[in-house]
């Protein structure tokens, strides 16, 4: 309840705007029916269909709600008309409470129950959102069409589960005169965010849509966001999560998301954290090594389709992981992962990945050297072995990946990023291409399985495993090298979290002979195996960037203090950006934060987003957590806002000034923090271990 809350009537909204918008000379088309979009040779929108005739245009934007994705022929390529959401309704009834109720807010949510009461005039409008929202078919979206727009038939019949929830939490609105029933037409996505921008395979058919029940709070700023980006102008917001890029082609699927949609609809009101994991429509992407990972206690979590080991528990956990209130005090999985995490630090641990996008990127001829140099920011024309960890950057210096960029042979590399790179990536990759140039781009993510050995005693159980001499297999360098009776498997030596060890690139038939030789032998090194919450742990604990969550589409190199691996010899996209920016000062800087004092048994937890004060005055937001088992504190990243400073160097100072105090803000109690601008040293077991324990010796 939020006493000095306010109240958008969208519909009257929707009639000042549209009224403003007419005094500037455009004209809206009332009662017209957009019939179907039409494309040329190159894919790209020429035009529409509608009830007025055929109406060509640069530009198509289907802000459709529910009907969106439906203007295509059906001879059109599913794969280019990838439209990740599904229409759903939800209810509201309008209640006559004049002279009745006096209320103290405009708005009152129960976000527990999912329901909500509005106070407007003498009305209260009463709804919320239920997983039993009833799913609409073809024949059903029909009824869409009529005088008041999206606006359906009342439905009782699918009310009555949100209908229980109001009279539990306001029992007195049984005895309230009905004035009407609205119910509302809506798209939802996988994710229960909106879809903003170009389709991936039609650069000009612009979407903003899937609002998942949100649309009058978010369509006016999401609307300045899409016109800016249609005019080639980058938003001052980060919308990067909103691309519908971030989707694959699996998400478009109706079955997919018919049931996925359902769940979002129901969790309109939640407080998602980065530990919530999803229930419905799981299973779908499975390693090669799924089932003996499950057998061996995996709990998995869900990332792009693909089943995530979150972490392994010895007791009787349910193995795959739905939804999660992040705790209040230490969590079930805490000491499961402090386990985990020791073997990484201490001696081995293997960590199944194969939901990281991967890439081969190939040419006839030097052209493909200069691509990539184009594309990345980082200087990738490094030997033959040479594994580099490089951003790809937008025109403003801002993080379109941060990926690595192995060389495997003379035009041929291999490229690993983050799991929602696996569309958006290749698109902006190929959208760069010329028609001159000979490079080939495939998408290679289902074709391998991917694990890493990590931790001090990796490179002997490696060495034990393969005739390659690992002791001149240098970090940062990539070979194709024998694992057991298997060839040419691709190692790469870099882990992601800064461990020592090994990442391989194994081809889906090998997988399960090699995840067994390498259990199997080590066994004698006491191996491991971790999950995601122990990877993170260790990258947090290292001040190691995870792209999509620490950096993102505004974010650029000198904000958070990756410029090192920037190569300013030679021209790449962003690069003029970049160097105007370094001229004066970033925005902001990229800290590390450890808590000083955090009861993990009684104080909640941070999760990411928490806000960020300086001597009492906020300053920026955290952007990822996690315990760090080495320091025995907790740890987060986040971004100290730095406006009006003229230097780097005066903005170190502002920052690491010894009389500002930091605290971190959680749940409304905040916690004193030390700052860093740089990882602080941890001890590091030898990385040789001469001798390692065998029963026999």
């Amino acid at each position: 309840l939020l006493l000095d809350d306010v109240r958008v009537n969208q519909y009257a909204s929707a009639h000042v705007l549209a009224s403003m918008i007419n005094r500037t000379g455009v004209d809206i088309v009332e009662n017209c029916a957009v019939r179907l979009v039409k494309l040329d040779n190159q894919c790209r929108v020429i035009g529409a269909e509608t009830d007025y005739g055929f109406v060509e245009c640069d530009a198509f934007v289907d802000a459709a709600g529910a009907f969106s994705g439906g203007f295509f022929d059906r001879d059109v390529d599913p794969a280019i008309k990838q439209f990740p959401l599904h229409p759903l309704f939800y209810n509201s009834v309008v209640l006559e409470a004049e002279g009745i109720y006096t209320f103290p807010s405009t708005v009152v949510h129960d976000v527990d129950l999912n329901v909500y009461v509005s106070h407007s005039g003498r009305y209260l409008v009463c709804g919320g959102f239920d997983k039993h929202a009833f799913k609409l078919d073809n024949e059903d979206s029909l009824l869409l069409y009529g005088a008041e727009g999206s606006q359906l038939p009342e439905q009782w019949d699918f009310f009555v589960h949100v209908l229980e929830k109001l009279a539990k939490r306001f029992p007195a609105l049984l005895n309230l005169p009905v004035a009407r029933q609205f119910v509302i037409g809506e798209a939802f996505t996988p994710d229960g965010l909106p879809v903003v921008g170009a389709l991936p395979s039609v650069p000009n058919y612009y979407c903003l849509t899937g609002m998942n029940g949100l649309v009058t709070t978010m369509a006016p700023g999401l609307s300045k966001v899409l016109a800016q980006r249609i005019c080639g102008i980058e938003p001052e917001l980060d919308v990067d999560k909103f691309d519908v890029g971030r989707f694959i082609l699996l998400h478009c699927n109706k079955h997919y998301i018919s049931q996925r949609a359902t769940e979002v609809a129901g969790s309109v009101f939640s407080n998602f954290n980065p530990l919530y994991e999803w229930s419905s429509v799981r299973r779908l992407r499975l390693s090669p090594l799924h089932e003996e990972l499950k057998e061996a206690g995996g709990v998995f979590g869900e990332v792009m389709g693909f089943e995530q080991v979150l972490y392994f528990s010895k007791g009787d956990v349910p193995w795959m992981k739905c939804g999660e209130s992040f705790p209040l005090g230490k969590p079930e999985w805490f000491d499961h992962v402090a386990v985990e995490y020791r073997a990484c630090r201490e001696k081995v641990a293997i960590m199944e990945m194969s939901y990281l996008s991967k890439f081969e990127v190939k040419g006839q001829d030097y052209g493909v050297i200069y691509f990539l140099q184009k594309m990345c920011s980082a200087n990738v024309d490094q030997p033959i072995g040479s594994a580099v960890f490089t951003g790809i950057q937008n025109y403003k210096g801002g993080y379109v990946a941060d990926c690595t960029l192995n060389r495997f042979g003379q035009y041929e590399f291999f490229m690993t990023a983050a799991p929602d790179q696996q569309t958006r990536l290749r698109i902006w990759m190929q959208r760069h291409l010329t028609a001159e140039d000979k490079t080939s781009i495939h998408d290679v993510t289902s074709k391998y399985t991917t694990l890493c050995i990590l931790g001090p005693a990796s490179r002997m159980l490696m060495q034990e495993l393969t005739d390659e001499p690992l002791s001149s297999f240098a970090s940062f360098s990539c070979r194709k090298i024998n694992i057991g009776c298997v060839s040419g498997i691709r190692a790469v030596s870099v882990t992601h979290c800064g461990e020592l060890g090994w990442t391989l690139h194994c081809p889906n038939e090998f997988a399960q002979y090699i995840f067994e030789q390498l259990r199997t032998y080590g066994q004698s090194y006491d191996v491991q195996l971790a999950g995601n919450y122990a990877f993170n742990s260790l990258r947090i604990e290292k001040f190691y960037v995870r792209w999509g969550v620490d950096i993102d589409w505004m974010t650029t190199p000198n904000e958070c203090g990756r410029s090192f691996r920037v190569d300013f010899n030679k021209d790449f996209i962003g690069k003029d950006a970049l160097l105007e920016e370094m001229q004066m000062c970033p925005r902001r800087l990229f800290v590390q934060l450890l808590f000083l004092e955090h009861d993990m048994r009684r104080d909640p937890w941070p999760f990411g987003n928490e806000p960020i004060y300086r001597n009492g005055d906020f300053c920026g937001f955290t952007t990822s957590t996690s315990y760090a088992f080495t320091i025995g504190c907790q740890v987060s990243l986040g971004y100290i806002n730095i406006d009006g400073m003229r230097t780097a160097d005066e903005a170190a100072d502002y920052v690491l000034d010894k009389y500002a105090v930091y605290e971190i803000e959680i749940a409304g109690k905040r916690f004193q923090v030390q700052l860093n601008l740089h990882s602080p040293d941890l001890p590091m077991v030898s990385s040789e271990h001469p001798y390692h324990y065998r029963p026999t010796q």
